[in-house]
């Protein structure tokens, strides 16, 4: 098996092969779902106890901004300079992020599995292919990392595991915990609403809060402690409340959310720059919440890339929001003294690339391309000032993997990083699925082929 990490295969092949077989089940609701077992266990890099995810919506021009590649489409304002050998950076879009470059990597070597956005943002959620069938079955990333990490939730933790931040317009939809318990769903947060709707700050307030979360309480006391199949949707509704009544009762809690506007104004004050705040917030409350999925939209430039409200203005939010939150996690220190960028995985990616090769003529734009794109990781263990990878010189294809394997890498190996980054098994299987499917945390079928997934190694030096 440990081979097919330099041959892989496609399912075609697998099939004839007589490797594996595929049934088709009907989806059967309510099935209990045994525990999470490893036939052969990994050995997990347990190097950072927080997860936040950047998620570049709309898929950024890989050859325009972080694997820069010059030539007649390049507009002059660019200001390209060298910052060092083979990094060739656009100053004029990302200033403040050049000063922060020995503290990440990028990895240039990343391929998607699809082009079209909703299956490949499901990818990016999931890290499984998107199958129509048992769509709501799988779980985020996201929310297996907050079932794994249950057991390490103090007592005095009050935020939930899982928080999303302005997943609103993304074609796939915020996905959810599947077939695991809504206690490890997303909790997630518009930046664009009032804020102070997440905190309870007067006496007053808090005293009528309680007396009506009693009463409900009260009110719907024997569907809450109907063990009943028929009851499990209101039990997971009711997990969602006591999360919710967790995180408005507690004192701190408001802090979190009050933005202050030295901030704003330093991360940008945009949606982008004040969900990074927040998730800085939520590191260093170091309260529950371990995986944080952050959205930058408008991403998708067919036409007109290189006009001021494409991607000079998305570059220009994102340049002060991840640089400052990378700047402020790397100066904020706990106890022991220990970074707060040293506990956190930083990953700032999208779903895929964008076409490479000139755009003069038609619309001026690039359309999706899933055969090359970039993303930057920092923290949480990773050697930063370093660039994994190489594509050829307009941006088409990857002629150096740069990790020791024959091939790209994929959504599954970032989920497979992340997963060993947290101290997670990523080998492990859940048998006793609704669907009657076992569900691998690393799916082997990948979209197209038979692959197994391995963490990014050279990340961490």
């Amino acid at each position: 098996m440990s081979r097919l990490l330099d041959n892989y295969i496609t399912r075609r092949q697998a099939f004839r092969a007589g490797a594996t077989s595929v049934a088709a089940y009907s989806f059967l609701p309510l099935l209990e779902a045994q525990a999470a077992k490893s036939a052969q266990s990994a050995k997990p890099r347990n190097s950072a106890k927080f997860v936040i995810w950047v998620m570049l919506d709309g898929g950024q021009s890989h050859l325009d901004t972080w694997d820069l590649k010059e030539d007649k489409w390049t507009p002059p304002d660019f200001n390209v300079k060298e910052l060092r050998p083979g990094v060739r950076w656009p100053m004029a879009l990302y200033p403040k992020l050049a000063k922060q470059l020995d503290r990440v990597a990028l990895v240039r070597s990343l391929e998607a599995w699809d082009s079209v956005h909703g299956r490949a943002q499901y990818y990016v959620q999931a890290a499984h292919s998107l199958n129509p069938s048992l769509h709501k079955e799988i779980p985020a990333v996201g929310s297996v990392v907050a079932m794994e990490c249950h057991n390490r939730r103090k007592p005095s933790d009050c935020l939930p595991s899982y928080v999303a931040l302005n997943v609103v317009q993304n074609q796939a939809g915020l996905l959810k915990s599947g077939f695991l318990p809504a206690l490890y769903s997303p909790f997630h947060i518009q930046t664009q609403t009032d804020l102070s709707a997440y905190a309870v700050d007067s006496d007053e307030e808090k005293k009528e809060f309680q007396r009506r979360w009693a009463m409900l309480k009260d009110f719907d006391s024997r569907l809450r402690n109907d063990s009943s199949l028929q009851a499990k949707a209101f039990r997971d509704y009711n997990d969602h409340y006591e999360s919710a009544v967790r995180l408005l009762s507690d004192p701190r809690t408001a802090p979190l959310f009050q933005l202050s506007s030295e901030d704003k104004a330093r991360y940008g004050g945009t949606d982008v720059g004040d969900a990074c705040i927040i998730a800085r917030n939520l590191i260093e409350a170091d309260a529950g919440t371990k995986f944080i999925f952050l959205l930058h939209r408008d991403w998708d430039h067919h036409s007109n890339i290189y006009t001021r409200n494409n991607i000079y203005k998305r570059s220009e939010e994102l340049d002060p929001a991840l640089s400052n939150l990378l700047a402020d996690l790397a100066s904020r220190k706990r106890a022991n003294g220990t970074t707060l960028l040293d506990e956190t995985l930083v990953i700032a990616v999208g779903e895929f690339g964008r076409t490479p090769g000139n755009i003069t003529d038609g619309l001026k734009g690039r359309d999706h391309y899933q055969y090359a794109f970039t993303g930057l990781f920092a923290g949480g263990g990773v050697k930063g000032g370093q660039v994994i990878g190489k594509t050829n010189p307009d941006g088409s294809k990857i002629v150096d993997a740069g990790w020791g394997v024959k091939r790209s890498i994929y959504t599954e190996d970032i989920a497979t990083t992340i997963y060993s980054a947290m101290g997670i098994d990523w080998r492990k299987t859940i048998k006793g699925t609704p669907s009657g499917r076992d569900f691998y945390y690393i799916e082997p079928f990948a979209s197209q082929k038979m692959i197994v997934s391995r963490e990014i190694e050279p990340l961490f030096g």
